[in-house]
């Protein structure tokens, strides 16, 4: 609604009806979850007098991508990894407790985007293109190309309508990480009135200051492998406020880990930290065969895309944990 009031001056917004306005606010594809909907970008495509399916092979392939994402590698992780530990952090080995960040970094990129995929393919078979809120955020060798390519639609929100109106970068260097920090501390209240999302947002928001002051001043730049492992493991080290139920259990979490040896470090821990490892540093080659796949998809005959979906479906289906697994962002 904030951003239909801020642009109901522009033509395509204006001449909406009263039932535009509420299929606007109401777009049961991301009603629960997002993305975050432009009034200047789904508003045309609601008024508009003819509608058809678009891009559908695409939209097919995303939504049985969804389902691995969401059945399988999420449920898994999270089963696996991420409840033992943050369900009851204390005692805990400081190895099973790095194994639970890891997984839990992977669990809500596998969950959150999945649902993106999800109600993207859906959107596209009821012929609209909503607003894209995932690229590669893994890939990011720092704070900033973090938030470039994660949540891509509530960062944009909160850049135009919090850090924008605050002054963004046009009254100093000082003034502009005050605002950062503003920012990303709205941004993570928006998720949550705790104080664990407040901490959250406040260490990205200081990540994002420590940033542009080493990008103004600072000499040594990293390559990028380790800019991408350094940039990993600092948004690691936010997501266990994010998850923990508290303060004192993310803490107790973090001091598990720092607590590690690695002569405590068994063979099933050594076998998926080498998995978790290994993810993150083939994470650009999954990256390149995710995008071939979807161009290829797109060149496909119809009667041969059963051959890509049948595949995935099994996938999410057949290897997948017991039990429906939720969307993390529908309680945001």
């Amino acid at each position: 609604m904030i951003d239909y009031g801020a642009n109901w001056r522009s033509i395509t917004v204006r001449i909406c009806t009263i039932m535009d306005l509420l299929l606007y606010l109401n777009f049961i594809p991301t009603l629960i979850a997002g993305p975050v909907n432009r009034a200047t970008e789904l508003m045309p495509q609601i008024t508009a007098s003819r509608r058809t399916l678009v891009d559908y092979k695409r939209a097919l392939y995303l939504i049985a991508l969804s389902l691995v994402k969401l059945f399988l590698l999420s449920s898994w992780l999270n089963d696996t990894f991420v409840l033992p530990v943050f369900t009851l952090p204390a005692g805990q080995n400081g190895w099973d407790s790095l194994l639970a960040v890891y997984g839990w970094a992977w669990n809500i990129y596998f969950n959150f985007s999945g649902y993106t995929d999800l109600v993207t393919g859906l959107a596209l078979l009821l012929g609209f293109r909503i607003a894209r809120n995932f690229a590669h955020p893994y890939l990011a060798g720092s704070v900033k190309a973090f938030w470039r390519d994660w949540h891509i639609s509530l960062s944009t929100f909160i850049r135009d309508y919090v850090y924008f109106p605050l002054g963004g970068n046009r009254k100093g260097a000082i003034w502009t990480q005050i605002n950062v920090m503003v920012a990303m501390v709205i941004s993570g209240l928006w998720h949550g009135a705790g104080m664990t999302f407040l901490l959250w947002g406040a260490i990205h928001g200081a990540g994002l200051v420590v940033h542009n002051l080493w990008h103004r001043w600072g000499k040594v730049r990293l390559p990028g492998l380790p800019a991408r492992l350094l940039t990993f493991h600092f948004v690691c080290l936010a997501w266990v406020f994010f998850r923990a139920d508290s303060i004192s259990d993310a803490v107790t979490i973090l001091s598990n880990i720092a607590g590690g040896s690695l002569s405590s470090l068994s063979l099933q821990q050594y076998r998926a930290l080498f998995l978790f490892v290994g993810i993150i540093v083939l994470y650009p080659a999954l990256v390149d065969i995710r995008l071939t796949i979807i161009d290829r998809v797109a060149d496909l005959r119809w009667y041969t895309l059963p051959l890509v979906i049948i595949p995935l479906l099994a996938l999410a289906f057949f290897l997948a944990p017991s039990g429906v697994p939720g969307f993390i962002y529908a309680h945001f």
